[in-house]
């Protein structure tokens, strides 16, 4: 470069420079060692740079200077990754790469050649120089606009200043080195000093966490030059009114014409500070926006809070002021709770936008609410997520803030004692918070903390009030349960006495008939086998009422021993509706399945299954009128952990069920109806058992790790609304382990509920 040949020192003194910045103790100092590390790169290719520009002309590698800061724009770019915490794709990795070997290769190993113009002019550029410039122009380029889209994209206004100043330093150093490129003296000069300039904000990004606001000091910056331009309008047109009239005047009265100059220079400075102060004013007002009257925004929030005892009321409240007054649409109040332990519980009370509710609890040497309570002032987001001291937050107290979005947490405490937090979202115009507005956010806050206090202790309040509602309606439901389950045990004397009377009666009349005719020598073989058969019959009927309430009994004791087999629910339902085939005939009750065929193998209790089913069954039996429907339909359910379940559905059009009896139907002993009409009969229309069918086949279920459960919406005998019985059973129920292998699982049934 020819202008480098004018002044040689210039590549040494911008070195001596950019090694002052190297030696920096802010730089070694920092936490952050991969941002430090990338940095440092930078700079000694930046001396290396500058060194291959002083020695260009003794080295015989053309193009030289340029590959060194082609590789020191490889080191910027690692560096804004570090800053960004951006993790690139390996394809653009690989395509820079790429690009910057073949610019190296071209360089080292092609002829250089020299593009002419039209005319036949030599332009000056060789293919080596072009390559070297057209990746150093990529790679720029690709940094500015990833920075670009990083800041566009970034949710919280302090996040993206700390880009746009990034983005702000790499355009420097972008120019800086640009305009380099034009062999002129005036240009190298120029794009030196913007390419140290750059380098600095490199360094004082890397350096600091805390970023100065930029589009602040830019309107600052902005104002200060309007400001003092327009505020100089009347000296300036004080100077041109002497300049355009004294000599005419001067002609005609020298005393006239000095008075005349003297009121004219007077009159401009004095409206020099008038015109200033309306200057400022209009300029501000326009930049900044209205001021706020800190005072009666105070003195009017104080008297709202203290009328305000809801705490979603005072939440919506002071959120609503604060978007008022910064123009936010995100907030939240959030309740501190001291634990037992120490810890703290952090409850937020959305006001505005979409806020997670979940309560959340932290540690009690949490450093994030230890800072709030310690420092009683604001904290932004962007101190928790780029100050070092907070560098130890935990993970999930990181995910909790995320999820929060908000942009700054003011504490509402009284002395050291942590009551709440204010939770503020960025806002709407994506500007920072200024210091000044933070500060009036704390006097809001600090102004909250009794009507929090009164809020809270008339929350738990209602909270406790409305607890006692429900415990008492909890304890009039539990009264009426007490008492029809005690009308119940009496109605059991009966029911059970009129169970056992019956076939007990039968036994005995038969035993008395075969005694009589014993006696007489009537009795012919036919008639012998006629009665014993009746006694038979009785005897099987009071076997299985004693046997349903052993079975009933083992529920209370967990005694039910279950014994897991692989076996096919088409099996136990076929098994299950045979008892009741004839009584279904003779009603003319049409029974129906479905999807039952292409279910898998479950593992169960076989027999107690088909038990299961057969008073389940039975008791649409008994409740449904003659020509009526019984429809049971079966499929395979997901569920969690990749288990599968089985849903069995039996529906019917019998009279249905009250839905205050929906639960009281599975407890023992329990009828529907009067006990003085009670009739006993297995299969007939309404015909009344002792009431143990449901209550087993609850207890079975359960005992396999299932559910039951009936849906109807009453009992009408005249509109059939009918009932549906709901069952859900595990393919593979806990205890059922080692039936894959060919042997038998066994277990108590500790059953549920």
């Amino acid at each position: 470069m020819n202008a480098y040949q004018a002044n040689l020192y210039l590549p040494l003194i911008a070195a001596g420079f950019y090694a002052g910045i190297l030696i920096l103790p802010q730089i070694r100092r920092r936490p952050e060692k991969n941002q430090a590390s990338w940095l440092v790169a930078t700079l000694v290719l930046s001396v290396v740079w500058e060194f291959s520009l002083f020695f260009a002309a003794s080295i015989p590698l053309a193009n030289l200077p340029t590959l060194v800061l082609l590789l020191s724009v490889c080191a910027l770019a690692g560096t804004t990754s570090a800053f960004l915490d951006w993790r690139p794709k390996q394809k653009y990795v690989l395509l820079a790469g790429t690009a910057v070997l073949t610019t190296l290769l071209i360089n080292l190993l092609v002829p250089n050649r020299t593009f002419l113009l039209p005319g036949g002019r030599p332009l000056g550029l060789t293919n080596g120089t072009l390559a070297a410039y057209l990746t150093w122009a990529g790679l720029f380029g690709a940094l500015l606009i990833t920075t670009w889209r990083e800041y566009r994209k970034t949710r919280f206004p302090w996040h993206a200043n700390r880009l746009l100043f990034w983005f702000t330093v790499l355009a420097t150093l972008f120019f800086g080195e640009l305009i380099q490129f034009f062999d002129q003296l005036g240009f190298i000069i120029i794009g030196q000093v913007l390419r140290y300039v750059g380098m600095v904000g490199l360094a004082y990004g890397i350096a600091s966490y805390r970023i100065f606001d930029v589009r602040a000091r830019a309107q600052r910056g902005i104002a200060f030059i309007i400001i003092n331009t327009l505020s100089a309008l009347p000296l300036i047109l004080s100077v041109i009114i002497v300049f355009q009239f004294g000599e005419a005047i001067n002609r005609t009265n020298d005393v006239f014409t000095s008075i005349l100059i003297a009121l004219v220079i007077t009159l401009g400075f004095f409206l020099y500070q008038p015109f200033r102060r309306l200057i400022s004013n209009v300029v501000f007002r326009y930049l900044r926006g209205e001021g706020v009257n800190a005072g009666l925004v105070v003195r009017n929030y104080s008297q709202a809070i203290s009328r305000t005892l809801d705490v979603q009321q005072l939440s919506i409240l002071i959120v609503g002021t604060l978007s008022e007054l910064l123009e936010t649409n995100r907030g939240a109040l959030m309740l501190v709770t001291h634990l037992e332990d120490g810890g703290f519980e952090i409850a937020p009370i959305p006001a505005m936008g979409v806020v997670p509710r979940h309560p959340v609890r932290f540690a009690h040497d949490d450093l994030f609410i230890n800072t709030l309570m310690a420092q009683h002032q604001p904290l932004l987001q962007y101190e928790l997520d780029f100050n070092p001291a907070f560098k130890g937050l935990r993970e999930e107290e990181r995910t909790w803030l995320d999820d929060m979005t908000m942009e700054v947490y003011v504490p509402v405490s009284s002395g050291e004692d942590i009551v709440g937090l204010i939770a503020v979202g960025p806002k709407v115009s994506a500007v920072p918070y200024q210091p000044i507005e933070l500060e009036l956010m704390q006097t809001l806050a600090d102004q909250t903390v009794v009507a929090l206090q009164n809020a809270r202790l008339f929350s738990e309040l209602n909270i406790q009030n409305e607890h006692i509602r429900y415990l008492n309606i909890d304890l009039v439901e539990q009264n009426e349960k007490l008492e029809i389950m005690d009308r119940v045990k009496s109605d059991f004397i009966t029911i059970a006495s009129h169970e056992l009377r019956t076939p007990l009666t039968q036994v005995k009349g038969y035993a008395d008939i075969l005694s009589a005719m014993n006696e007489e020598n009537a009795l012919t073989r036919e008639q012998t086998r006629e009665i014993v058969g009746h006694i038979n019959r009785a005897t099987l009927q009071l076997e299985r009422l004693i046997t349903a309430m052993l079975d009933a009994s083992q529920l209370d004791v967990d005694g039910m021993q279950l014994t897991f087999v692989k076996t096919r629910l088409d099996t136990v339902l076929r098994l299950a509706v045979e008892p009741l085939i004839q009584a279904m005939r003779e009603r003319r009750i049409l029974y129906e399945v479905e999807g039952v065929d292409s279910l898998p193998p479950i593992y169960a209790d076989f027999k107690r299954l088909v038990q299961s089913f057969t008073n389940i069954l039975g008791n649409a039996v008994k409740y449904t009128p003659d020509s009526g429907r019984i429809h049971v339909r079966a499929a395979i359910v997901p569920g969690q952990n990749e288990e599968e379940f089985l849903e069995i559905v039996i529906r019917d059009t019998g009279i249905g069920i009250d839905p205050k009896f929906h639960t009281l139907i599975f407890e023992k002993f329990f009828r529907i109806g009067d006990p003085q009409l009670h009739s006993t009969g297995s299969t007939k229309f309404k015909g009344a058992g002792p009431g143990l069918g449901l209550p087993i086949a609850k207890g079975v279920i359960e005992a396999h790790g299932g559910r039951i459960w009936v849906e109807s919406e009453a009992e009408d005998e005249e509109r059939l609304p009918g009932s549906t019985f709901n069952i859900v059973l595990p393919v593979r129920p806990p205890g059922s382990e080692d039936v894959a292998n060919g042997e038998t699982a066994v277990r108590p049934a500790y059953l549920i509920g």
